[in-house]
C-alpha cells in the first residue's frame, strides 16, 4: 500500500514538474510583467494625484491606477496556481483568487467605459450636461459595489477539479487538482448563464469604447484641420491689431498734449482705475471742508485713451484665445487618443479570454487538459496582464508622465 500510494506521488510530482518546465515562459513573463504594473502603477497614481489638474477624468484615471495595483498584486497568487498547476489542492485559495481577480478586473473594465463616456461627451457634447467632479466618487463606489456583486458568482463557480493523471514511464494513473471552473453537472445552467453575462456586458462595453471614441477621434480630427484653416486669418489679425495700436500710440504721442494734460477740472473715467475713483472721493471731501481749492489732476482724453487700450487687448485677446485654444485642444486630444488605447488593449486582451474559456472550455466542452497548454494559459492570463499594459500606455502618450518617471528613476 505505501508503494502504491509512492508510485502515485511520483506520477504526480512528475506531471505537475512537466506541466511546470512548459509553463515557465508564462510564469517569468507574469512575474515581469507584474512587477512593472505593480511600480508603473504607482508612479502613475501619485503623477496624477499631485502632478495633474483635477479633473472627472483625472480622477477616474486616479481611480483606475488604484484597481490596476491590486490587479497586478493578484499576478502573484495566480502565478502561484500556474506553478502548482495539476497539485493546487486548495479549494480556498483558488475560490479567493479568481473572486479578487474578477471584482479589480471588472471593476477597471467598467472605470474604463464610464471614461469612454466621459470623454466623448466632453468632446463631441461639450455644452451638454457633464459628469461634475463630486459625482465622481458616487460612481466610483458604485462601480466597486456593482463589481463585487458581479464577481461572488466566483465563490461558488470555482474549484479545485480532480483529473485523472498518467505518465507514459509509469503504467499507472492517480488523481490531480486543478483550480478552474467547476465541472459539476448541476452548476453548468448557472456557469453557462454567468459566462453569458459576461459576453453581454463585455459586448456592451466594446460597443460604447469603439462608438464614443470613434466620434471623439473624428471631432478632434476635425477640429484640427479647422484650427489649421483659422491660423493664418488670426496671424492677420493679430498684425492688424500690431499696426492699430502703433498708430494709435502715435497719435497719443504727437497730440502736443491734447491727449495728456494738467487741468482743473476733474475730467477722470470712472472706469479707468478704482483707485483714482476712490481718490477724487478724498480730494472732494477735502476741497468742502477747506475751501474752492481743487489740486490740479493729470486727465485722460477717453477717446484716445480707449482707442489705445482697445488696440492692444484685441492683440492680448487674439494671442490668449489662440495660445489656450491650442493647449486645450493638444490636451484634449493626447488624453482621448491615450485613453482610447488603453480601452484598445482592453478589448484585445480579453477577446482571447472569452473564446477560450468560454466557447471552447464551456460550450464546445473542451478538457482541463487544453487549459495547461502554454499558448492557452498566456491567454487566460491575458486580462490579469491588461492592467499592467496601462502605465506604458500612459508614458508612451503623456509627455509629462515620462519626465515625471525620468525624475522619480
Amino acid at each position: 500500500m505505501q508503494d502504491s500510494n509512492t508510485n502515485g506521488d511520483d506520477i504526480l510530482y512528475q506531471k505537475q514538474h512537466d506541466i511546470f518546465m512548459s509553463l515557465l515562459p508564462v510564469i517569468v513573463c507574469g512575474a515581469i510583467l507584474g512587477a512593472v504594473g505593480i511600480i508603473g502603477n504607482i508612479f502613475a497614481m501619485i503623477f496624477y494625484t499631485t502632478k495633474s489638474k483635477v479633473t472627472t477624468t483625472v480622477i477616474l484615471i486616479i481611480s483606475l491606477t488604484i484597481v490596476d495595483f491590486i490587479v497586478c498584486l493578484l499576478v502573484i497568487p495566480n502565478l502561484v496556481e500556474v506553478i502548482l498547476n495539476v497539485g493546487n489542492s486548495q479549494r480556498f485559495l483558488c475560490k479567493v483568487t479568481h473572486f479578487l481577480s474578477l471584482w479589480t478586473i471588472a471593476s477597471s473594465c467598467i472605470l474604463l467605459w464610464v471614461i469612454s463616456i466621459d470623454r466623448h461627451r466632453r468632446i463631441c457634447k461639450p455644452f451638454a450636461k457633464q459628469i461634475k467632479i463630486h459625482s465622481v466618487k458616487y460612481i466610483v463606489a458604485g462601480i466597486v459595489i456593482f463589481s463585487f456583486a458581479l464577481a461572488i458568482r466566483n465563490l461558488i463557480i470555482y474549484d479545485t477539479v480532480a483529473m485523472e493523471i498518467s505518465t507514459p514511464s509509469i503504467n499507472k494513473t492517480t488523481t490531480g487538482y486543478y483550480c478552474t471552473i467547476t465541472d459539476d453537472p448541476d452548476l453548468k445552467i448557472i456557469v453557462s448563464s454567468f459566462h453569458t453575462l459576461d459576453f453581454l456586458l463585455i459586448l456592451i462595453a466594446w460597443v460604447t469604447i469603439i462608438v464614443t471614441y470613434s466620434n471623439a477621434v473624428i471631432i478632434l480630427m476635425k477640429q484640427r484641420h479647422k484650427m489649421k484653416r483659422q491660423l493664418p486669418k488670426l496671424q492677420q489679425n493679430i498684425k492688424r491689431g500690431q499696426s492699430i495700436t502703433e498708430t494709435s500710440y502715435g497719435t497719443c504721442d504727437a497730440d502736443g498734449g491734447s491727449d495728456w494734460n494738467i487741468s482743473v477740472d476733474l475730467d477722470v473715467s470712472r472706469g479707468v482705475d478704482e483707485e483714482s475713483s476712490y481718490r477724487d472721493d478724498n480730494d472732494k471731501a477735502h476741497t468742502s471742508q477747506g475751501g474752492n481749492h481743487r489740486p490740479a489732476m493729470l486727465t485722460v482724453n477717453p477717446r484716445a485713451h480707449s482707442v489705445c487700450n482697445l488696440s492692444k487687448r484685441n492683440e492680448n485677446d487674439i494671442k490668449s484665445y489662440v495660445k489656450l485654444v491650442a493647449v486645450k485642444s493638444a490636451i484634449e486630444r493626447n488624453l482621448t487618443i491615450m485613453m482610447f488605447a488603453a480601452s484598445i488593449v482592453f478589448i484585445l486582451s480579453f477577446t482571447p479570454f472569452f473564446v477560450i474559456r468560454v466557447i471552447m472550455r464551456i460550450y464546445l466542452g473542451i478538457g482541463i487538459d487544453y487549459e495547461l497548454k502554454t499558448v492557452i494559459q498566456f491567454a487566460l492570463k491575458l486580462p490579469v496582464l491588461n492592467s499592467v499594459f496601462n502605465p506604458v500606455i500612459y508614458c508612451v502618450f503623456n509627455s509629462k508622465f515620462r519626465k515625471f518617471l525620468k525624475c522619480g528613476v
